[in-house]
């Protein structure tokens, strides 16, 4: 018999689910044992069935199962047929057994360095997104930002004025928070607060489905009144990432020469005057947005600017819309209608209270959130929007990444029987 037709012989009994746990190896293991029919299945016993080279331990409960008959399970011939849930039992217990061992490595492996969001490139933030499902939109293009007549006039900001970006921070955090009391977002008590956390480098956390941690900061928070600098980071309603241009720093330069021993740089095609979405930019300013929404409670917007070049990020649904090169104009109106949604100065919202395409990310997020390491992405509280199947996928893929080993273990036969 051919594996084709020992294929339709488990099939007519097993169901073609069933049937498909049996590889071409499997099927050739029992052909070559003479177990080529059905007559042949049904007087097979446990230790023909195990005789090396065996088939794994979940196939064979499934052939006695469906197959077999009284008096020829040497299990029963032991014991009886009254004790035929003992295997099942067993199966469990040994399923707990290897869950249990899993848990020890992963509390016992040591964490690998999380990598700097500020070193991430545009081709590894595009790879990132790529695992995560998400599909990078042109904003401009699919929604863009069109300020209705008669809106307040925002004016740029003068970089040029501040010796680096942490210097000019502060200054350009009180400027935005100018121009979006123009468009009526109101800050104070009952309302949102500027946050300067220009100094916070690893308070970002955000493991990749790769399973490479990462971690950063940003400039400034926006977010609900009140909080700690620690709390705002898990409040964050937007994100605010600083980057002087290069024309800027030659300004500054130009203007302070005694600060400086080099001789002044001259601008080149490298080295342009308007404040580019590529390269680390923009790959920090995407890990910065993934890293935000796997901590938080709400959506966030990112702003990556120079005070004068706008590029705005959010994550909608399964995408993310980048609008860039927006104008200051552009830039507030945006951020003042996300500012005033009324659930935006809520803190610790409910995702139930969220529409789906603003929550979806979050939960999707919440899977790769670094807290407890590995451990927290098998919580059930985070798993909980899942299927169990996909539970089961998610975390044996969570397994072999904490394992760090060259080729992923296929998952254990006894292991997709448990949910079969």
């Amino acid at each position: 018999m051919s594996i084709a037709a020992l294929r339709q012989v488990l099939a007519e009994k097993l169901g073609e689910r069933d049937t498909r746990r049996f590889s071409d190896v499997h099927l050739q293991n029992l052909l070559d044992k003479e177990y080529s029919d059905e007559g042949a299945l049904q007087d097979a016993t446990r230790e023909g069935l195990q005789t090396p080279p065996a088939l794994p331990p979940a196939l064979v409960d499934k052939v006695l199962k469906v197959f077999g008959q009284p008096g020829k399970n040497s299990t029963e011939d032991e014991a009886g047929p009254s004790k035929k849930p003992r295997t099942e039992i067993s199966g469990a217990a040994k399923l707990s057994q290897q869950m249990d061992e899993v848990l020890a490595l992963l509390k016992s492996k040591p964490a690998s360095k999380p990598r700097s969001i500020s070193n991430v490139g545009s081709a590894e933030a595009d790879s990132i997104l790529f695992e995560l499902n998400f599909l990078q939109e042109d904003g401009n293009l699919a929604c863009p930002i069109v300020v209705p007549a008669g809106s307040p006039s925002c004016c740029p900001f003068d970089y040029s004025q501040h010796p680096s970006e942490d210097a000019g921070t502060p200054a350009l955090l009180t400027h935005h928070q100018l121009q979006l009391h123009q468009f009526g977002v109101h800050f104070g008590r009952s309302g949102f607060q500027m946050y300067d956390v220009h100094g916070r480098k690893k308070d970002l956390q955000v493991t990749a489905p790769s399973g490479l941690q990462y971690n950063g900061g940003v400039d400034g928070i926006a977010a609900p009144y009140a909080l700690t600098k620690a709390g705002a980071f898990t409040e964050m309603r937007i994100a605010y990432e600083h980057k002087q241009s290069e024309a800027q720093k030659q300004l500054y330069r130009e203007a302070h020469p005694h600060q400086f021993q080099d001789s002044l740089s001259e601008f080149t095609a490298t080295n342009p005057r308007e404040l580019a979405f590529t390269g680390k930019r923009k790959g920090q300013a995407i890990l910065a947005l993934l890293a935000a929404h796997a901590m938080n409670s709400y959506p966030v917007l990112v702003d990556l600017t120079d005070g004068v070049v706008h590029h705005l990020l959010q994550l909608a649904g399964t995408s993310l819309i980048a609008w860039t090169h927006l104008s200051p104009d552009q830039a507030y109106y945006k951020q003042a209608l996300w500012l005033k949604n009324p659930q935006a100065a809520e803190r610790q919202n409910l995702l139930e209270a969220i529409p789906e395409a603003d929550a979806a990310p979050l939960k999707k997020m919440r899977l790769y959130k670094p807290e407890a390491a590995t451990l927290a992405q098998l919580s059930p509280e985070l798993l909980e929007d899942l299927s169990p199947t996909e539970r089961l996928a998610r975390a044996f893929h969570v397994f072999n990444n904490v394992a760090d080993i060259a080729s992923p273990l296929p998952m254990p036969d006894a292991v997709a029987a448990w949910y079969g």
